[in-house]
């Protein structure tokens, strides 16, 4: 049975660092490729101290200027950087996941990455989200470096007129049988005590409506649901166990102090956001994972630390020689690297948020046993 418990003084463990890429710019999300080597991940391009957004205080996304880059972890353990500009001339490039079941237009193994989100910055002056922003779930292969398509979340979309325009897409996941979530922390207002523009919830797409509604088909988005989140949501990812979705929320405003939710099919179908499974980890929660022993996994930005919840009731934070793998870890992915023999390892970004452009980084872990 699972015991999943926060501790109020967590126990360290120490992982094993593979390697580090250096000289990312603001790196919000990473993903391994089905080659099981290598690995994508986003620049997502941020800036601080816009007067316009919030005072000041908020991070808001340079238009165009975002870009994915290609990661090498070599089945002999060496980590490198294979293309630092694998695809440009994006904006906001932040969750990312891989397609295992194909559909006709979309391969397997094609990357989909939540990207075009507000608040948006072009030429200091930020983007009228209801005019000028695009957001979507990009569709891209990893290895070649090409577009494939888009789910779009605008206003237009069909997702967009059976709902509301996605505002900031921000975790993206696919389980097992090929269904999209993606979820929206709506942080488009300028004025941090105004109501979001749009509601806070996880969307489900289902997996044989993905190419009818990247094809445009509004009567395809029918099948679309999503469960509101008032907490709002960051990370998202797939349980490899079951058919479960796990999100963390993120917010200052955040009921749960920071929480890790399971939501199930039936939770999808009923639109209902069921009590977190741990609860009061920490304000602003960004990446979650799950390995295939059922730990669970969150980070804390703020704060630079990972957390770890075991099945038999630990509470961990993982560390590298004693320190946090990274200053800021942002939407870190489980993986499975050919390099380790079946023992989970973290793909970690810093999101390094305040930092100059290429000070941030993306660290290779194993946590073996966990």
């Amino acid at each position: 049975m699972t015991h999943y418990r926060r501790q109020d003084t967590p126990e360290p463990l120490e992982a094993r660092l593979l390697g580090r890429i250096e000289g990312c710019t603001n790196p919000e999300s990473a993903e391994l490729l089905s080659d099981g080597e290598h690995f994508v991940f986003g620049n997502c391009m941020l800036t601080v101290g816009i007067p316009t957004y919030r005072n000041g205080q908020g991070i808001v996304y340079k238009q165009g200027e975002a870009f994915i880059s290609l990661g090498r972890l070599s089945r002999d353990g060496e980590v490198s950087l294979v293309s630092r500009r694998h695809i440009d001339g994006l904006t906001a490039t932040l969750g990312i996941d891989i397609l295992r079941k194909g559909t006709l237009n979309f391969p397997e193994g094609t990357a989909f990455i939540a990207e075009g989100g507000n608040p948006i910055l072009e030429d200091n002056d930020l983007v009228n989200p209801d005019r000028d922003a695009k957001p979507r779930l990009l569709a891209f292969d990893g290895l070649g470096a090409h577009i494939v398509g888009a789910v779009r979340l605008d206003t237009n979309s069909p997702i967009g007129r059976k709902f509301n325009r996605i505002d900031q897409p921000n975790g993206a996941a696919i389980d097992a049988d090929g269904n999209l979530y993606v979820g929206d922390i709506p942080n488009g207002n300028p004025d941090a005590d105004g109501p979001p523009p749009v509601p806070s919830a996880v969307y489900r797409i289902p997996h044989g409506t993905i190419d009818a509604i990247a094809a445009g088909d509004r009567q395809a988005a029918a099948a679309v649901t999503r469960i509101p989140m008032p907490g709002f949501v960051n990370g998202l990812t797939s349980s490899p166990l079951d058919d479960a979705i796990w999100a963390v929320s993120c917010s200052a405003h955040d009921p749960a102090g920071g929480g890790l939710y399971r939501l199930s099919p039936d939770d999808f179908a009923s639109g209902t956001l069921r009590d977190p499974v741990v609860r009061d980890i920490g304000l602003f929660l960004d990446g979650v994972g799950v390995t295939r022993r059922g730990t669970l996994l969150a980070s804390t930005p703020i704060t630079g630390e990972i957390h770890a919840f075991t099945v038999d009731g630990k509470h961990l934070t993982i560390k590298v020689g004693g320190e946090n793998i990274v200053r800021m870890p942002a939407d870190f992915n489980v993986c499975y690297p050919a390099a380790t023999g079946g023992e989970p390892c973290l793909l970690v970004t810093d999101i390094s948020v305040g930092m100059p452009s290429g000070d941030g980084s993306v660290a290779v872990v194993e946590i073996p046993g966990l």
